[in-house]
């Protein structure tokens, strides 16, 4: 029901625009979020993109601006005006703002950055300096904190006074020399005596990391602590910025985007939605000549048990069920690792041996269970010959034993060289165990059952 509303304000502010109607536009943008505008932008020209824009308030199209695809963004920086363009940024939260400014080609960057606020570029440049996909390259610097003196009476007033916050969900408590040394919620602000000083109230045991860590690890902290904001400190536990939820679930939604991709063999810096045809093509095309040559060394392994296949041509029908079966337990067991390596549950240190025997016992009971049903296929297919079905089991119940193994240590093995192991569910690597379970079922042929 609420993915039918989405699409329903979405057609009306493309029909909306499509037809010029401004009035009706304005009402329709100001009932609509920023996710919203930049989908009903996606289906839009560059024209109607910035007929559109000039019905958004700056604050308004800030947000949406942020949300919008590659080709899309280029749309409204090339078509805004300079002038409304820095209004924009004025009008965005430190963070964003940032992460725009970081998306803009070089020649406007520069512009905008001796145009926009003093205080604002100052902000954009210390978060500018640290990767983009870190802890300080993805926090607002903007954080509500408190000295541990102060009453709730007067954090109160503090918090009333404050208009620049972007969201409060703890009060952050510091000393006299900027650092973390507690934090409250809101809520035990608000229920306890006003003339209770925040020292008695807060929490020291404070959850918080350093700018240099990993986005994809402050997600992993905020879910397993239930944390509506992350807290930023340096070295000497400074505070110097909050990570929202807001920044958690955008971080969440990326990697996973990242890992599809990598997982189909695609650069993390494809554009899934303004790519052209030929651009795909060309993203697409360095693995799949991997696989192709893969393919093709698959080939001349087939073609070297040329004597086996003639002695028994039934063997080869079953080729296409061994690469199959192998290929997919493989994925299965990479995909699977992947996921206890990103939600933590296994790290280059510890879990590493438990997951290993357990993903081998499974291919194990799989390789018992499917090759006895193709044993038994054989045997019914082709008695009294009994070596075709005998054969395609223990081939099978090797294959997937050895590719559920396989599956889960390629992903170890590039985890602890430090690369993603996302690239462990590609098409590369499907290919390299449908290669090993062919070899497998070709081996067992020739030299268990002499076939």
């Amino acid at each position: 029901m609420a993915k039918n509303l989405v699409q329903a304000r979405v057609e009306a502010i493309r029909r909306l625009v499509r037809r010029r109607s401004a009035r009706p536009l304005s009402r329709a943008l100001e009932k609509s979020g920023p996710g919203d505008i930049a989908e009903a932008i996606a289906h839009l020209t560059q024209e109607q993109t910035l007929f559109l824009f000039s019905h958004l308030e700056d604050e308004h199209a800030g947000e949406v601006m942020v949300s919008l695809h590659d080709g899309d963004f280029r749309n409204v920086v090339d078509g805004v005006p300079f002038g409304r363009l820095v209004a924009l940024l004025d009008a965005m939260e430190p963070d964003d703002e940032a992460d725009v400014v970081a998306r803009l080609p070089d020649e406007i960057r520069e512009r905008v950055l001796t145009r926009i606020d003093a205080a604002d570029r100052e902000d954009i440049e210390d978060l500018l300096a640290w990767p983009e996909d870190s802890a300080g390259g993805i926090m607002s610097p903007v954080v509500f904190k408190v000295a541990e003196e102060t009453l709730c009476r007067e954090a109160i007033e503090e918090l009333q006074e404050q208009g620049d916050v972007e969201m409060v969900f703890y009060l952050y408590v510091v000393n006299e020399s900027g650092q973390l040394v507690g934090v409250l919620s809101l809520r035990n602000l608000l229920v306890n005596p006003p003339s209770t000083a925040l020292r008695e109230l807060m929490s020291t045991d404070v959850i918080a990391v350093q700018p240099e860590t990993d986005q994809e690890e402050v997600a992993r902290i905020a879910a397993r602590y239930d944390l509506l904001a992350v807290p930023v400190v340096d070295e000497t536990r400074k505070l110097m910025g909050i990570i929202t939820i807001d920044d958690v679930i955008d971080v969440i939604r990326e990697e996973a985007d990242e890992d599809l991709l990598k997982m189909a063999g695609v650069n993390e810096g494809f554009d899934l939605h303004g790519a052209s045809a030929t651009t795909s093509a060309m993203a697409r095309m360095r693995w799949l000549t991997v696989t192709l040559f893969a393919g093709l060394v698959l080939s001349e392994v087939i073609l070297g048990f040329e004597e086996t296949l003639a002695s028994k041509a039934a063997i080869a029908g079953f080729i296409p069920v061994v690469m199959g079966m192998g290929g997919n337990v493989g994925i299965q067991a990479s995909t699977i690792t992947v996921r206890n390596l990103a939600t933590g549950h296994v790290s280059r240190e510890e879990g590493i041996g438990k997951l290993l025997l357990r993903e081998t016992r499974v291919g194990l009971l799989l390789g018992i269970v499917f090759g006895g049903t193709l044993t038994a296929w054989g045997l019914f297919r082709y008695w009294p010959d009994w070596t075709v079905g005998a054969s395609v089991g223990t081939s099978v119940l090797l294959a997937l034993m050895v590719a559920s193994t396989l599956g889960t240590v390629i992903p170890l093995t590039l985890e602890r060289m430090k690369v993603d192991p996302a690239v462990a569910t590609g098409p590369f690597v499907t290919t390299l165990i449908d290669l090993i379970a062919v070899v497998v079922y070709f081996l067992v042929c020739t030299e268990l059952f002499g076939l």
